[in-house]
């Protein structure tokens, strides 16, 4: 039985940073990290790479910051940088830091124990079978993109074509993006806008559903962005940008003044609803969304104020919106009701004859990990688990945000007939992580001598 100081579980941005930082802080302890896939970068591994993925970010905005993305990766200046790239720019990172000899690839980790003494029992499953490692500390780095969720539609084992996880288009690329095929695509993310011009591109017909019982689909917003046309990545971390989203961590900055007069009075509200606003309108007016009955049907559905990361950007390669209006991308805003053979049944009565269906419908809420003892998974805080804190303290906190941030009381309404995608969906999860800045449990949570973060 092998024995660890540290484990590391996941080989992207989180995990890599992870492993770099604690060897660097402790060279004399032994780390290991364990990745499943055959090559490190997480999102971004070779196997998640379809045709065309890009990164919403340009170069100098997605990089470690003491290993710079320089000229040999070929991005210039004001280019999105593609997939393939990231995945180089990773592998390299490993070699410069010398981080290979840490690495194992092709290493599931299927059990996590923790034990009485505060080690981690971990039971591993690589290319020679099952293992077991104990270490003393563990830190998981599997973010909230790694494993898929796929809703069970009624009928799906007879639709008798391929059905398949937006995270699985490179496995099928080759065989269903083909010229005459018809491809369907649910959902209004992000990874769904990207499989539709993965499609419509390659010459099929696409027919895209957004669910009228969600949330609609995504903002999607030019690479710059405001009348004064800023570069919307760096915008978006710019600090004066920073004051007009509501944050219980925006104290650390020094401008609470400003902070609690843009939400805490009824003038400074407006000046925050006001630049949402003129946000949303550019945004809305350069996609040309009032231009065709199809575009139309793309326009969100909030304000940019309540989406959180929910944002993204058209880094395509061509306007997207030509696809639409040339009648290559055809837009139902419905749902599945069934599936019969190679044919998808809609609510509204329409049904779409399709060669495919990719389901752009989310990732897992919690690790694809079994957390042993069976209560350390509420412990933890992960979203399907009973919820750790007590109600009275969520109350608690419910109450101090809103006093902060008395615009978050009045949420847009959702759709009359809004239902989660499934029971088992992420967005009927019990609660959100409970975890530290996204990080660490609370203390007070932690089981024995040896905490466990968990980074996404």
């Amino acid at each position: 039985m092998e024995t660890v100081d540290v484990t590391v579980i996941g080989a992207g941005w989180s995990g890599l940073a992870a492993l770099k930082t604690y060897h660097q802080v402790d060279p004399s302890a032994s780390i290991v990290l364990f990745e499943s896939a055959a090559s490190v970068g997480g999102v971004w591994a070779k196997h998640r790479l379809y045709a065309g993925l890009k990164s919403n970010n340009m170069l100098g905005t997605y990089e470690f910051s003491d290993f710079p993305m320089d000229a040999s990766f070929g991005v210039q200046l004001g280019q999105h940088i593609p997939g393939t790239v990231i995945q180089q720019y990773m592998e390299r990172f490993v070699e410069h830091f010398q981080l290979s000899e840490f690495i194992r690839l092709n290493t599931r980790v299927r059990i996590a124990e923790h034990n009485s003494d505060g080690t981690w029992t971990l039971t591993i499953d690589d290319t020679d079978g099952e293992k077991t490692v104990v270490s003393k500390k563990l830190i998981v780095c599997t973010g909230i993109t790694s494993q898929p969720y796929m809703p069970t539609i009624t009928g799906q084992d007879t639709f008798d074509a391929p059905l398949f996880h937006c995270r699985d288009l490179p496995q099928h690329q080759d065989a269903v993006l083909q010229p005459n095929k018809r491809i369907t695509v649910l959902g209004g993310t992000k990874s769904a806008w990207d499989a539709v011009y993965a499609a419509a591109t390659a010459g099929a017909h696409v027919d895209w559903i957004i669910r009228d019982n969600g949330h609609g689909p995504v903002w999607m917003a030019p690479a710059y962005v405001t009348p004064l046309k800023k570069w919307l990545e760096k915008l978006v971390t710019t600090r004066l940008l920073t004051w007009f989203s509501p944050c219980i961590w925006g104290d650390a900055d020094g401008c609470s003044p400003i902070r609690n007069f843009l939400h805490g009075t009824w003038l400074g509200r407006k000046i925050v609803d006001t630049f949402w606003s003129i946000l949303a309108n550019d945004v809305i007016t350069l996609n040309k969304y009032d231009s065709h009955p199809e575009t139309k049907k793309l326009k969100p559905w909030f304000s940019p104020f309540w989406i959180a990361s929910g944002l993204s950007i058209l880094n395509y390669p061509t306007n997207f919106f030509d696809l639409v209006t040339e009648g290559k991308v055809q837009i139902h805003i419905d749902h599945i009701t069934h599936l019969t053979p190679k044919t998808i049944h809609l609510a509204s009565g329409t049904q779409i004859q399709s060669d495919t269906l990719i389901c752009a419908t989310g990732w897992q809420a919690t690790p694809n990990i079994d957390f042993r003892p069976s209560t350390l998974s509420q412990t933890l805080g992960f979203p399907w688990a009973e919820d750790p804190i007590p109600q009275s303290v969520i109350q608690q906190a419910d109450a101090e945000i809103l006093s902060r941030f008395p615009r978050l009381a009045t949420p847009p309404p959702k759709p009359a007939n809004y239902a989660p995608l499934a029971p088992d969906a992420p967005a009927a999860a019990k609660h959100p992580f409970r975890l530290a800045r996204l990080m660490i449990p609370p203390p007070s949570q932690i089981p024995g001598q040896s905490p466990s973060w968990v980074s996404q």
